[in-house]
């Protein structure tokens, strides 16, 4: 089980989203991991993304992998 405090296993029903598609949801992650990383957010959903891939999430990846991208721009 995953120790990431942004992690929802909750997402596993929902099918994959295209990982260019921008979902409103996504500011729920975005705004806290602003608030407790600053910077380092970036890093830290990158982090989740890497997460989720090792444990076979695609859905989880796809969305900390557009969030990340987001984060970056």
């Amino acid at each position: 089980m995953s120790r990431n405090p942004f992690r929802s296993k909750s997402l596993r029903a929902i099918g994959p989203q295209p990982a260019n598609q921008r979902n409103p949801a996504d500011g729920v992650i975005i705004g806290p991991a602003h608030a407790l990383y600053g910077n380092e957010a970036a890093t830290a959903v990158a982090y989740c993304a890497l997460d989720a891939w090792f444990e076979d999430e695609e859905v989880e990846f796809r969305r900390f992998a557009r969030i990340f991208r987001r984060l970056r721009n």
